[in-house]
């Protein structure tokens, strides 16, 4: 039977009750297929999302449908969008949507003056939000029209998120894969209640099973950004050129969380700049982090493995804190670059960052402020094996140590571990009141060593 064009985007299947309130089943009308339909798919995915009521539902078929950017939703309740096939945006900029960057209501977005980019994909003000799929959902971004390092200095992270979720409660994520993403794949804030099960990031510039400069090129990549409280993320993989989980801050701004705590990462792969917390930048609102778990990961050729990493403030009444951090049962196949970074935000750009050159080519790395407290930070059965450079850094304020860091069973194989570039101690090591236990090697060389293994169990 054919579809009547109502609401001009949609085909109604079917209805549960005869009140005019009952949840709907729709199927998106796009044109599949033609690159040229961009604009139109995009107006029409836009009307679909502006008309959904609480309990209705949309499946996108497994077609590939092109869109321009610029897909926004807002106050969906109830709403599940099934993908079975793929949404596809444009490459490039020239036929980007744009707006106002003052405009831009991430407040992840970095505060610019002139015209910035549209999102991708932008959900603000949900709550019981499901996001599924039967299997191959895919949404692809085209990044590698985005990347590269001539385009990073004409343009910096002027790049529009794939996917952007702002203020929401009670969501769930499941089967969906993002691929290219032009610059941060998945951006969840503000989030209360959140699980990630079974999603996959892919943004490689080839096929290349490292992270050499080709690859690297594809600067601001990150995999899951999340900031929120009671978070779930496993079963997971990343793939990209930087942070592959990341757990960012929240502070007394917050609707839904006014700290980033209660968070689960399990049973995941990972390989680009690492598992991170951070980077968390002191607040007059307090930022912060707590209570987060990492653990049963495997990082293949990883660039950074573990990566804890706090932002500079130069605000004497600002403040913030990394409280009670568990990873375990994390194995790192041949990481190129810093197994382990506990310590200041290595970036470019930020100011008061450790610079990138640092240590060989700069000595310019500041410890974090003062003003940032770092407290029960755990390594539980960590593996690195044939790591390309010595194992880490942990780097704290000696005006303000970092208290309460373990390292249980956190071991190098081979066990003569790469001198490169700290030599016969293997680490950095400062501004930290640490203890090395159960057989971990090489020890940081300001910790204190002990034979007797720490009792402890995930924070979740």
């Amino acid at each position: 039977m054919g579809c009547p064009i109502s609401l001009a985007v949609v085909c109604f299947l079917g209805v549960v009750a005869h009140h005019p309130a009952a949840a709907k089943e729709f199927v998106f009308q796009g044109n599949p297929s033609s690159q040229s339909a961009s604009s139109r798919n995009t107006k029409i995915f836009n009307e679909v999302l502006a008309g959904l009521r609480s309990g209705d539902s949309v499946l996108i078929k497994n077609e590939t449908y092109w869109l321009a950017g610029g897909v926004r939703g807002s106050g969906l309740d109830n709403v599940t969008i099934q993908l079975d096939g793929t949404l596809k945006f444009l490459p490039g900029r020239k036929a980007w949507p744009t707006e106002k960057c003052v405009e831009k209501r991430n407040p992840l977005q970095p505060k610019k003056t002139g015209t910035c980019v549209q999102e991708a994909i932008f959900f603000a003000n949900c709550t019981g939000l499901t996001l599924t799929s039967l299997g191959g959902g895919t949404l692809d971004g085209s990044g590698g029209s985005w990347w590269g390092y001539i385009n990073y200095l004409l343009h910096g992270e002027n790049r529009p998120r794939l996917f952007s979720l702002l203020n929401a409660t009670n969501v769930l994520v499941e089967k969906w894969r993002f691929v290219n993403s032009a610059y941060w794949t998945f951006t969840a804030y503000d989030i209360l209640n959140l699980e990630i099960f079974d999603c996959h990031i892919s943004n490689r510039v080839n096929e290349d099973d490292g992270h050499g400069v080709a690859n690297l090129a594809a600067f601001n990549t990150d995999g899951f950004d999340v900031a929120g409280k009671n978070i779930h993320i496993h079963h997971c993989s990343v793939w990209n050129q930087d942070d592959c989980f990341t757990i960012q801050p929240l502070d007394a701004r917050g609707f839904n969380a006014q700290c980033t705590e209660n968070v689960l990462v399990e049973n995941v792969n990972a390989s680009g700049l690492g598992l991170t917390v951070g980077a968390i930048h002191p607040t007059r609102g307090h930022n912060c982090i707590r209570n987060v778990t990492f653990r049963h990961a495997h990082m293949h050729h990883t660039y950074k493995g573990i990566y804890i990493k706090s932002g500079n403030s130069f605000d004497p009444q600002a403040s913030g804190e990394i409280t009670n951090v568990l990873y375990e049962d994390i194995v790192m196949d041949a990481p190129e670059q810093v197994p382990i970074w506990i310590g200041p935000a290595q970036e470019a750009d930020s100011k008061g960052a450790c610079s990138l050159l640092w240590p060989i080519l700069s000595s310019d790395c500041p410890p974090p402020p003062t003003t940032m407290d770092w407290t029960n930070i755990t390594l539980r059965n960590v593996e690195i094996r044939s790591p390309k450079e010595s194992p880490g850094i942990v780097f704290g304020n000696s005006k303000r140590p970092m208290k309460g860091v373990v390292f249980d069973h956190v071991v190098v194989d081979p066990t003569d571990p790469s001198k490169k570039p700290w030599g016969k101690d293997f680490y950095h090591c400062e501004g930290v009141q640490g203890i090395a236990t159960n057989g971990t090697t090489p020890v940081p060389p300001c910790f204190k060593q002990t034979n007797v293994k720490k009792s402890g169990s995930s924070h979740w």
